[in-house]
């Protein structure tokens, strides 16, 4: 009898079916069963759930001949484990990639080895169950967080929605290859992060109005050429060249970010060759985007008036390298630093204008960042077209935008209208930049 064994029942005689109750329960105890069967080593052992001893046998006793013909078929009588299974499903990784960025999928990956895997280690996955699952979660919410690189201790800020709803995403799509592939027979339920608590900050209509309003200023007025600062070089127009060029392309940068959705790390690699043309509704010309960030290249279709931004950015940049349209190269990206090398984002003098203003914060308290210009677009957009439309043209899930926008209250339009109903890219001449 084992050590957390008491009242042990061997219902064959020969020690293949083997009931027990723990001797730490004491109201109540149900049956426990630990099996063994021909052609396999190591025990089985679950609980029947029940109390009652002739209910217990029975379940114990149609286990035992389960998992026998299991075994006979060629299966193990533990079950394939949960890092079994991931070494199966990392090899489908090159058909995942459909439509999807290569780092998106290697992420997805990631998360799954570094968590689950880890978690669980050799337990069968057919094992894994809702509350295995939610244990597993809790203690990832504690594993991603930051260590202090001092005292090498986690930080105790939680992790945030976006981050806990990844982790969530990349463990729907394993535990889903394991339900097509028959290793479970249900999806393991993996608790949700409340997001609409952690509502992004954005801009309201009349604050994105004095934003952009006050950027006329913020670039001209406090850029012209000081004589007595040595640093200052004069520019074009009289200007000092290197502030005002700084300051010109963040408020081209803003103006852009909020009538596309782009995400920063979607923009900082779009070129002159990535534009083009697209006709939406009655005959209306509107610039698009191609992107390729990280659910993978798709086209984006910009508010009216982006073109005029992204025009003045072309002569700007054509009268500082001295080129005609024909020798201006294409390849360059959009935002870029006098010397032609992308800019990753801009984020000091972004959130040195908003502390000018008094809207670093957002309503909830939370700083805007960059991507505050993204959340700003859904919001306003929200309204404007279909949501699935929306969700298209910003790379992510209806449900996303559901979660994170759902305080936009959504009118209901029909998809007879779209955004690029109909049309197609390049019609017309080339873009002359």
């Amino acid at each position: 009898m084992g050590k957390f064994e008491t009242n042990q029942i061997d219902l064959r005689g020969d020690g293949r079916i083997i009931l027990y109750q723990r001797p730490d329960v004491v109201m109540n105890p149900k049956w426990q069963c630990r099996i063994s069967v021909d052609g396999s080593t190591g025990y089985k052992r679950f609980s029947t759930k029940t109390s009652d001893q002739k209910e217990a046998e029975k379940v114990a006793i149609d286990q035992y001949f389960e998992l026998q013909n299991k075994v006979n078929k060629g299966g193990s009588l533990q079950g394939v484990s949960v890092k079994q299974v991931y070494d199966q499903w990392i090899k489908t990784k090159s058909f995942m990639k459909v439509g999807r960025s290569e780092d998106y999928i290697n992420q997805q990956f990631g998360r799954v080895e570094k968590i689950a895997v880890k978690f669980f280690k050799n337990k069968p996955i057919e094992d894994i169950t809702n509350q295995y699952v939610q244990e597993m979660m809790s203690w990832a919410n504690e594993q991603e967080k930051p260590l202090r690189p001092r005292t090498k201790t986690r930080d105790n800020t939680p992790l945030s929605s976006s981050t806990l709803r990844g982790i969530r995403s990349a463990h729907n799509l394993f535990f889903k290859y394991a339900l097509d592939n028959g290793y479970i027979d249900k999806l393991p339920l993996i608790p949700a992060p409340s997001l609409k608590k952690n509502r992004r900050p954005s801009f309201t209509k009349d604050e994105w109005r004095r934003l952009t309003n006050h950027m006329r200023k913020w670039v001209e007025e406090p850029c012209k050429f000081n004589p007595k600062n040595k640093k200052s070089t004069r520019g074009m127009n009289g200007y000092d060249k290197k502030r005002y060029r700084e300051r010109f392309y963040v408020q081209h940068y803003i103006l852009v970010m909020g009538n596309t959705g782009i995400r920063v790390g979607e923009m900082r690699n779009v070129c002159w060759n990535d534009l083009d043309r697209v006709i939406v509704g009655k005959g209306e010309e509107r610039l698009i985007f191609s992107v390729d960030g990280k659910t993978g290249k798709r086209d984006v279709v910009a508010n009216a008036g982006v073109e005029n931004y992204i025009r003045r950015i072309y002569e700007f940049r054509k009268e500082e390298l001295g080129v005609t349209d024909e020798e201006f190269n294409r390849n360059e990206p959009i935002f870029c630093h006098p010397k032609g090398n992308p800019v990753g984002d801009y984020k000091g003098s972004y959130n040195g204008l908003l502390e000018e203003l008094g809207m670093r914060k957002g309503k909830n308290g939370d700083n805007r960042t960059i991507y505050s210009l993204r959340h700003t677009y859904a919001t306003m957009r929200i309204n404007e077209v279909p949501i699935y439309q929306l969700a298209m043209n910003m790379g992510t899930s209806v449900e996303m935008i559901e979660d994170y926008y759902s305080h936009a209250k959504v009118r209901s339009k029909e998809f007879a209208t779209t955004m690029t109903q109909g049309n197609q890219k390049g019609g017309k001449k080339a873009l002359p930049f």
